[in-house]
């Protein structure tokens, strides 16, 4: 079922809606945001292989992505408060149980079990905003300013915890947050009915769901792919660690611009507007990053990509949200993201192992373009093919 519609509504959210899938969007996300330090702890904590400790941070983000790919179909049949906190739980005794774990086995189970409440989560939040909320792209937005702010203290908070107590410190704070944050998630509406009747539906749903699956997945591997090699690019070019980790940091607070831009823009100038812009620009940071070697040039793609990052995930996350109002291609939509974010520094690596970064270029560049050309695609079929229709109805005789 599609919502057609992009005219922003008049009508507010409420706002324990909006809170209650906030937490539920973060507790859910947490992992993916801090896995650089979920890494390092468990390879300072436990004096485990750079590949050991990958496996586990994979196999976490792998039982995260395949959770919210499997929840989506039914999620929007469950009661979405009883089924988050049962999530919550599922989580939350993992994470408690990481902080006291010895050894590798131990935790690649836990970590694991962790990843299957955190996917839950993340799917229903998708599903909550897609299915309940009036302008879906402006609480997405909401969601990436939170992302944006909050990283910018727990990127601090992160390093000194991981850095004084390894694998524990990391597994301690991600417990107490899921803690904090879990009384919000009774704010939750206890409901399963989508927020109101569809009157149409697109041509083809499942192909355009589908196409919507792929475009997002290539778009976010490009994008993470670029994040997590933003370190050996700048040593490339001769900056320190010290240099990149302050460059990353203001990426984050300029950030800001993005998901405040995306909220207050809204769908005002459609989808396929900026959805083409933050596609064309994420273009040109691949071109500056893999092919410029000028460190001002670095600094301001680094700080771009994350500008565009910000911006473009509500557009991506809302485009699902108007294709079934019951939330299940948003949720879908999540699983998406979480497989690029996984898959990203893969490729990415294997690319500029096999035949460097001009190579990296051009494979990033192709892959935006599909995407893009995947995007705007949907629209045109479940959006304007359904407005000339009605054109020539309204002016047959």
């Amino acid at each position: 079922m599609a919502n057609l519609s992009i005219e922003p509504s008049a009508s507010r959210d409420p706002l324990s809606l909006v809170i209650g899938a906030t937490a539920c969007q973060v507790i859910g996300g947490l992992v993916p945001q801090m896995s650089p330090f979920v890494v390092a702890g468990l390879i300072d904590g436990l004096a485990l292989t750079e590949r050991d400790a990958g496996i586990i941070t994979s196999i976490e983000l792998l039982a995260l992505a395949v959770t919210a790919i499997f929840a989506a179909p039914v999620v929007a049949r469950l009661s979405i408060r009883r089924a988050g906190l049962a999530a919550l739980v599922l989580t939350m005794a993992a994470q408690a149980a990481s902080v006291v774990a010895q050894g590798w086995p131990s935790l690649v189970f836990l970590r694991g079990v962790a990843g299957i409440g955190e996917g839950a989560l993340y799917a229903m939040s998708l599903s909550l905003v897609a299915s309940h909320c009036c302008n879906p792209e402006k609480t997405f937005g909401l969601f990436q300013l939170v992302w944006a702010i909050g990283s910018v203290v727990l990127f601090g908070i992160g390093g000194e915890v991981t850095a004084a107590y390894g694998h524990r410190g990391i597994f301690a704070l991600l417990a107490g947050l899921t803690l904090a944050l879990s009384p919000f998630l009774l704010l939750m509406p206890d409901l399963r009915a989508p927020k109101q009747t569809p009157t149409r539906t697109p041509p083809s749903m499942p192909l355009l769901g589908s196409l919507l699956f792929a475009a997002i997945f290539l778009y976010v591997a490009v994008s993470a792919g670029l994040f997590a090699f933003s370190g050996p690019m700048g040593e490339r070019i001769g900056l320190d660690t010290a240099a990149v980790g302050y460059i990353l940091t203001l990426s984050t607070v300029v950030g800001l611009a993005g998901a405040g831009a995306a909220t207050a823009l809204n769908v005002r100038w459609g989808r396929a507007v900026p959805i083409s812009a933050f596609c064309i620009g994420y273009v040109v940071v691949a071109l500056v990053l893999c092919l410029w070697t000028n460190p001002v040039a670095y600094s301001v793609a680094v700080i771009l990509s994350a500008v565009l990052y910000y911006f473009s995930l509500p557009y991506l996350f809302g485009l699902a949200a108007a294709l079934d109002q019951s939330g299940r291609w948003a949720a879908a939509a999540g699983s998406a993201y979480l497989l690029g974010f996984a898959a990203g520094p893969i490729f990415t690596g294997a690319v500029i192992a096999a035949s460097g970064y001009a190579s990296l270029a051009t494979v990033c560049v192709t892959m935006t373009i599909v995407a893009w050309a995947l995007a705007v695609s949907i629209i045109a079929r479940a959006f304007h093919r359904d407005r000339l229709a009605d054109r020539f109805r309204n002016s047959a005789p």
